[in-house]
């Protein structure tokens, strides 16, 4: 009997929801029975057995923890390293004279934002968030300020602006110009970051003093006065402010330049002869981000070593100690990816698509507002932005074919299908976990913060488009 994907998708929410807000139960179990519930409501296909639920399952499983597993353990590498070596608290110091401190959270946001433009968003997260749990460790304050600057700074530039995936693929089914909806999504996205800013302060005002715990720290210190940080300075060699920044600005300047060359090529203003096959395989292989975080976690612990003269059996200790951390940071993510597979496994996105499929009368603002309240939805109920946007550009993609339908530049209605993806970001979003993990923050108050942080920032950025698209419809810029 065939079930109702929608009645699926309720079933797989309560199950995740009940089982960690009120049972309490471990968040990887959690996710891993509603993924086993959704992959057991889902019929198979002709020929498989009941074996045949699980297999998918973990086919999903391990897909996920494939492509993360290395960013996530070298992250947490480099992260203690950072914060052993005092190079964290390096970068806080120098942050704090450049800019005092209410200005760190604009810094930390413009990072995010920046950085996530070359380089995966999650990848962006792992890089910078050693430097908002140093902010934290010094300061004992704002922690979700600091986390949330980094996190909505990242998540404007990975839903709205090439050459992330999903903008550019959205871009291809809507028949836009890459180069207009770049112009179109920075120009929107550098006008959302005030608003984003201003989010991360609401949730910290919301949630002030959050129950933090680092898994791979016992406890969060914060040095009393200057005298007792004089003579932390005399026992350690602090390392220079350039070694400091190594960890973050090596892997940053090779995926950069890697994604600078890929763009350069698809447009054919560089072209490889045979003569230089070795260094564009030199180039590929540098800019690779596993590779490239593998190179900086290799960085960050020459400098912990150099700091802190350490023994090989206490440098062990200190990379084990990070090494485990991770694990339990990769099996809850790649449990929220399995979710999300089996939600997609369920027809989730095509039920949805169903829904809208008649709507072919829809212009101007109207289709705005329902571009963006179609791609929150298949966001919600099936966890990734990525899929979300695509999906979602698939079902206006035909609406949009008359360029007489839209008053207005259609980049428009990519970047409000980018915001679309923002809402909601909860239990089946790998970036969830990521936020409550590396950031070390309960599910309950990350569900208060980030959850409601993105709802706040997706609404917040459609409502400027839909401003922006009356007043500036920019239909001078070519398709």
């Amino acid at each position: 009997m065939l079930i109702d994907p929608l009645l699926i998708l309720l079933f797989g929410i309560l199950t995740v929801v009940g089982l960690v807000v009120f049972l309490r139960v471990n968040a990887f179990l959690s996710l891993l029975a509603a993924a086993m519930l959704v992959s057991f409501m889902t019929p198979l296909e002709a020929g498989q057995f009941w074996d045949d639920h699980i297999k998918r399952l973990c086919i999903a499983f391990g897909t996920t923890a494939g492509n993360i597993s290395i960013l996530v353990a070298m992250g947490a590498v480099i992260g203690k390293c950072m914060l052993d070596s005092g190079s964290a608290d390096k970068i806080v110091n120098t942050l704090r004279q450049l800019f005092g401190e209410k200005l760190i959270p604009a810094a930390l946001l413009s990072s995010g934002f920046i950085l996530s433009i070359p380089i995966f968003y999650d990848t962006t997260f792992y890089l910078l968030v050693p430097i908002a749990r140093s902010l934290y460790k010094m300061m004992k304050k704002n922690y979700i300020l600091y986390l949330l600057s980094i996190g909505l700074g990242a998540t404007l530039t990975h839903t709205l602006t090439p050459p992330a995936p999903a903008p550019v693929i959205a871009a291809e089914t809507l028949n836009i110009s890459l180069g207009s909806l770049l112009i179109v999504s920075l120009f929107v996205a550098a006008l959302t970051a005030p608003f984003a800013l201003g989010i991360a302060f609401l949730m910290n005002r919301l949630l002030p003093y959050p129950d933090v715990h680092f898994e791979d720290e016992s406890e969060i210190t914060k040095p009393e006065d200057e005298k007792s940080s004089a003579i932390i300075s005399e026992t350690h060699k602090v390392p220079s402010l350039f070694w400091s920044f190594a960890p973050i600005f090596v892997p940053v300047l090779l995926i950069s330049l890697q994604s600078v060359l890929e763009i350069l090529e698809k447009s054919e203003i560089l072209i490889w002869d045979a003569d230089w096959y070795v260094i564009k395989n030199l180039c590929r292989l540098l800019g690779n981000p596993c590779f490239a975080l593998i190179i900086a976690a290799v960085i960050g612990i020459s400098v912990l070593c150099n700091t802190r003269k350490l023994s090989l059996q206490e440098l062990g200790k200190r990379i084990e100690t990070a090494i485990f951390s991770a694990g339990m940071i990769i099996l809850i993510t790649s449990a929220g990816g399995a979710f999300g597979a089996m939600l997609r496994a369920a027809g989730i996105g095509e039920r949805i698509e169903e829904c809208f499929q008649n709507e072919t009368a829809l212009t101007g603002i109207s289709l705005l507002f329902l571009s963006f309240a179609v791609t929150a939805i298949i966001k919600t109920a099936q966890g990734s932005s990525t899929v979300a946007m695509i999906t979602s550009a698939g079902i206006f993609a035909g609406i949009v074919t008359d360029s007489a339908v839209l008053p207005f530049h259609p980049a428009y209605l990519a970047v409000t299908i980018g915001f679309g993806s923002c809402v909601t970001g909860w239990m089946n979003d790998s970036g969830f976990w990521i936020f409550c993990r590396m950031g070390g923050i309960r599910e309950t108050d990350a569900l208060k913060t980030w959850t409601t942080g993105l709802i706040l920032l997706g609404i917040s950025g459609f409502i400027i488009v839909l401003v922006l698209s009356q007043l500036l419809p920019l239909t001078i810029l070519p398709n």
